[in-house]
């Protein structure tokens, strides 16, 4: 009877001991003109992502590694572009089914015209994304990323 006693009190603390998912904060075309103008100092790495979209939610298991496994040296930020109406019905539930804790913004602004030339004049609106920003340096993808891929080009930003 003591050892069950010790195992649900250990499973108690686990429980516990685990971060709260993100909820996802809402921004608008000021708030991504902040995060693009920023010159960080630590690596920042931004995805552009949405709930509907497969490779996005593919990936995102390699971002969260990503910001496990550096802490303090990046800042992981996903930028969602779901639409604002589904913030608590889809966007915040699905943070939650998949425990993200890397910081979630969830950007509400309907005209892509105005948004994608601030984040990379060649971004063609398709996601994911990712841009990389240390300092005065950025570098942009349109493409989906792997772990590797991912620590490859932060550990690029960091020896700089």
């Amino acid at each position: 009877m003591k050892g069950i006693y010790s195992i649900i009190f250990l499973i108690f603390i686990v429980a516990c001991s685990s971060r709260a998912p993100q909820q996802a904060v809402v921004i608008d075309l000021n708030g991504i003109t902040q995060i693009m103008d920023a010159q960080p100092d630590k690596v920042q790495v931004i995805n552009f992502w949405a709930t509907w979209c497969k490779p996005c939610v593919d990936e995102l298991p390699a971002f969260e590694k990503l910001q496990s496994n550096y802490g303090d040296q990046v800042e992981v930020i996903l930028i969602s572009l779901d639409d604002v109406e589904n913030l608590e019905s889809k966007v915040n539930p699905f943070l939650a089914t998949h425990s993200i804790q890397s910081q979630v913004k969830l950007l509400d602004h309907p005209y892509a015209a105005e948004y994608i030339p601030l984040v990379d004049e060649h971004w063609d609106g398709a996601i994911p994304v990712t841009l990389f920003k240390y300092k005065n340096e950025s570098k942009f993808f349109n493409k989906e990323f792997d772990f590797n891929e991912l620590e490859q080009e932060v550990e690029t930003l960091l020896k700089k």
